[in-house]
Order: C-alpha cells, then structure tokens, then sequence
C-alpha cells in the first residue's frame, strides 16, 4: 500500500471512526507488515500535520469541494499536508489519490494547490486578526477553548498559551534521586540543565532523550514538576499513610519511586481502568508490595479505606487540556458541554477524600488542564463550605513558561488555623 493511502486510511479512523491517534498508527502497522520504518515515520507525520491543522484546512477544502465526502476529504488532507509541510511522500501520487475522489465538474487539486505553494496563507483573508476564529484557525484549537480562556485570563496570556501549544514542550524530566543525586547527575550528564527546582532537569541534548544513557539506566523519568511540587507542599508521609484517588492515568507513583526506596502504606484508588492498570504496571515495575490497588468510583473511596489518612491526593478527570500540546488529536475530542458534568464529578471526588483526611492530615488535588472553573474556583468554593480545612498553597502552571504544561494542584491541611 502506498504511503499516501495508508496515510489516508489512517486519517479517517481517526477523524471519522474517532480512533485515538496512537491506536489508529499502531493498528494500520500491524495490519501492514510491509511498511518500512523509514515510511511508517513519514506516514505518522503527514498524519499528525494534517491534524495540527485540521481545522482551517477542514474549512478551505470543504469551501472549495462542498460535495466532498469523509473519505475523500481525508485523502485531500494528506495531499494538502504533505504539499505544504511535510514533503516526504512524492506529491503527484498524493494528487493522484486526492483527484480520484474530485468530479470532473469540481476544481481541478492541482489548481487548488497551486496558490497555496505560491506562499498564500492558509487562515482565510477575510477572517479579521486576533478574531477568535482567526486564532482557532491558526492554532488548530476550538473556538469555544478560546472563549473560555479568553474570559478566564484575557487576550494576552490566551494567545500565549495558543502559541506554546503550537510548539512541541519542553522535555522536563524527573531525577530517581533513589539511585543518583542531583549533582552527580548533572556533573556526569552535561546534556541535562539544571534547574531551580530540586529533582527536575531540562534535556538540551540533541538526539532523542530516550536514546540517552541516562534514560537507558533508569535515571530520569519524563513527568511534569507539578507531581514533585505538590508532593513537596504536601508533607506526604508514607509511613502515616498516603490514599490516592486517580481517575485517569498518571506519573505520581513514577514521582514516588524517584523519592523513596520503597512504596509502603499507600492505598490507590483507580476510578477508571485505564487508570487502574497503569498504577498496577507502576507498581509492577518498583516491585513494591506496600501499593494496594482498587478499582472504584468516587462514591466508593469509603469502601477502599479503612481508616483515615494523613495524606489523600485527588486526581479527577478533567477536560485534560494539556493534550491540547500533547496529542494532535485531542481537539477532536474534547467537548466543552461535558465541563459542567466535569466539575460536578471532582466536587464529588474532593468531598469523597476530604471525609477519610485525618485531623492534621492534607488533602491534595490536581487536574492537568487551564480553567479556572476545575481549579481555584473548585478549591475556592470547597474551603469556603469546609472551615475545617485551610489553604496551604496552589499553582497553575502554564505551557508558554519554563516547564511547560497545563497542570494546576492545590494544598489543603485539615485543622483550625492557629
């Protein structure tokens, strides 16, 4: 199969059949054993191209060839991306696929390229700068994400974050300061920055960072700051207990492993399977058996726990838009009518944990997006209906910043404040 048609195929599972991303490459190259890996690289990045900028393309193709069906609109795609971007797959095989699905009455797909190679831009002319739909448009982001943080942060920061999420992240790792301390790591790695903050480093170095020895020997775990920060804030003692209430996967126990030699006294509840079996693989891997791992809801944290504890880390799904960055498909699936039902369910969650917090004990959450409404005006409204618990500390982390990432945790202790 050629690599424009299996590119295509595997466009359309993901825009039509709503296969995730990876899923979709994973299966397409399983079926087809005869893809080189040389092709199967190609193919993945025309894909992902065509869906960084799905939206605008979607809108100029649609515009020129209102009749087009999905799957012709794929095969468009592909010859649209790999003409202005990715230029690996020989073009006249792309207007080759992408004219089989044109009628002889419609446009010609060379004729519609041709002003585009001529350096025309892609958002519409008549689309006013700076306009929300221009910024969906060039940053491949949904309208309604705009307006959200439009409203929540204003103009500005929102176009910084647009900005940042159209530029791969930074690669921020955590150090297994288990095995290594920091200035032994930086002394021996010197493609590692060091950073400001204990147990984070920056790679800088050239080639990919799995492929470095450090990596290789188990010394560096890619995880965001925020899991340390908020461990750190947290007085997180295991020999007093730590619960954990994660409904989606995560790196905490990754960030634990790089803090202690062994994993004792921790209950963690998965609300989700997903989330259950990627704590059971952690835990597999650190070769723990302090780690009891259960698969319940939020209205069922009760049954898991048998006692309070001195630390309960809450984790909810959210609208996650961190995957904004992360995955060039997640635009297509988020759905800003579900954040009511969202927040809803991390109420409940927090409630849930707040009740098995011992006197003294912290209550911690987290949810890897950028909305007010699912981070200090959740934590605000829940202190402001729980005076037993006072606000220690929180944080919102950007993705235009140092570290990169759209996280926000936040600290609460429980007791009166003296």
């Amino acid at each position: 199969m050629g690599a424009a048609l299996l590119a295509k195929d595997i466009l359309k599972k993901i825009t039509v059949e709503n296969v995730p991303f990876s899923l979709a490459l994973k299966q397409a190259f399983k079926n087809d054993s005869s893809v080189s890996k040389e092709d199967r690289s190609v193919v993945s990045a025309v894909v992902g191209c065509s869906l960084r900028h799905y939206i605008v393309m979607e809108r100029l193709l649609k515009d020129a060839y209102p009749n087009i069906e999905s799957e012709g609109l794929s095969a468009l795609l592909v010859a649209f991306s790999n003409a202005l971007f990715i230029k690996k797959i020989p073009q006249d095989e792309c207007n080759a696929l992408a004219q089989s699905f044109l009628k002889e009455e419609d446009t010609p797909f060379k004729d519609f390229l041709a002003p585009y190679l001529e350096e025309k831009k892609l958002v519409p002319e008549d689309i006013e700068v700076g306009s929300f739909e221009f910024l969906s448009y060039r940053y491949n982001t949904p309208m309604s994400v705009i307006k959200m943080w439009n409203k929540q942060f204003g103009h500005i920061i929102t176009s910084r974050i647009l900005k940042a999420n159209s530029k791969p992240a930074p690669v921020v790792l955590r150090i297994n300061n288990t095995k290594i301390s920091d200035e032994d790591f930086f002394n021996k790695y010197q493609d590692f920055e060091k950073c400001d903050l204990a147990g984070i480093a920056l790679y800088k170095g050239q080639d990919r960072f799995k492929n470095s020895e450090a990596y290789n020997k188990q010394l560096v775990s890619a995880i965001s700051p925020a899991f340390k920060e908020m461990i750190d804030e947290g007085d997180v003692d295991l020999f007093r207990g730590l619960a954990v209430y994660a409904e989606y996967p995560n790196d905490l126990l990754t960030e634990l492993m790089s803090r202690y030699e062994s994993l004792n006294n921790i209950e963690y509840v998965a609300g989700s399977y997903s989330a259950f079996i990627n704590a059971k693989n952690s835990v597999a891997k650190s070769g723990s058996k302090g780690v009891n791992v259960y698969e319940a809801g939020a209205s069922s944290i009760v049954t898991c726990i048998s006692k309070p504890v001195h630390t309960f880390l809450v984790m909810p799904d959210s609208s996650r838009l961190n995957l904004l960055q992360v995955l060039p498909d997640y635009f297509l699936r988020f759905n800003i009518e579900k954040l009511d039902e969202l927040l809803a369910n991390q109420s409940k969650a927090l409630e849930e944990a707040a009740n098995q917090v011992e006197d003294g004990g912290y209550l911690l959450y987290m949810v890897d997006t950028i909305s007010k409404k699912e981070s200090m005006g959740l934590v605000n409204e829940f202190v402001k209906n729980h005076p037993e618990f006072m606000f220690i500390k929180d944080k919102l982390y950007f993705p235009y910043k140092k570290f990169g990432g759209s996280y926000y945790f936040a600290v609460l202790k429980k007791g009166t404040n003296d």
